[in-house]
């Protein structure tokens, strides 16, 4: 088959590629460079899916940098974005080889930075972080050794202390009961065991 004819496309630096007078497919800008494609070049099919596929992960790629330049992402998150794309599983693949290969794509990272950034900012507790990370689609083994690597139960009560002490001072006005019970909803709302909210609330309200 025989390139007849390469036309830009509408949107900015995509290309149309005609075989035979009929449009055969659309490829990027650097995809036509790369393989130095010209009127009148012989394409036979192996060398058509050569250049799709190049040309479908060079694009998954960028994609994918620009999402991990944002912020730190895991492996199920740029794959659920990827394929927003409509990016083949194939491809999506061989883009995760790349990414992992060049240490941009470590769910163990992520997941630590993930911690270290809620303790830093908003501090939750262990049981909620642990939740949100096997949604992020972490598996639970993985979610349980960074928890106890990076998150102890002494970490928790500490924030517990602190978030406490910011807390009450918005309910001041309050009688010691209602003081105790909000503060308790508080805490059980970011997560916090209920064992650990007891005991810090207890000491501290009878202190």
């Amino acid at each position: 088959m025989k390139i007849t004819s390469i036309e830009k496309q509408k949107k900015e630096g995509r290309y149309n590629i005609f075989l035979d007078e009929e449009f055969a497919f659309g490829a990027y800008k650097e995809t036509v460079f790369n393989f130095g494609l010209r009127i009148n070049d012989e394409l036979d099919e192996k060398k058509i899916a050569e250049i799709k596929s190049y040309d479908e992960i060079n694009f998954g790629k960028k994609v994918a940098y620009r999402f991990l330049n944002y912020k730190p992402r895991s492996e199920k998150e740029v794959i659920t974005k990827l394929k927003e794309k409509k990016i083949s599983q194939q491809s999506i693949n061989t883009i995760l080889d790349s990414l992992k290969s060049l240490n941009f794509l470590d769910d163990k990272k992520y997941a630590k930075m993930y911690i270290e950034e809620k303790l830093e900012h908003k501090p939750e507790g262990r049981r909620l972080l642990e939740i949100k990370l096997n949604r992020k689609g972490l598996d639970k083994e993985t979610v349980q050794n960074i928890m106890e690597e990076n998150y102890s139960e002494e970490t928790e009560i500490k924030k517990i202390e602190d978030l406490l002490l910011k807390y009450e001072k918005k309910v001041r006005a309050k009688t010691l009961s209602e003081k105790k019970q909000k503060c308790y909803r508080y805490l059980l709302s970011k997560g916090f065991a209920y064992d650990l909210i007891t005991d810090v609330i207890n000491n501290h309200f009878t202190n």
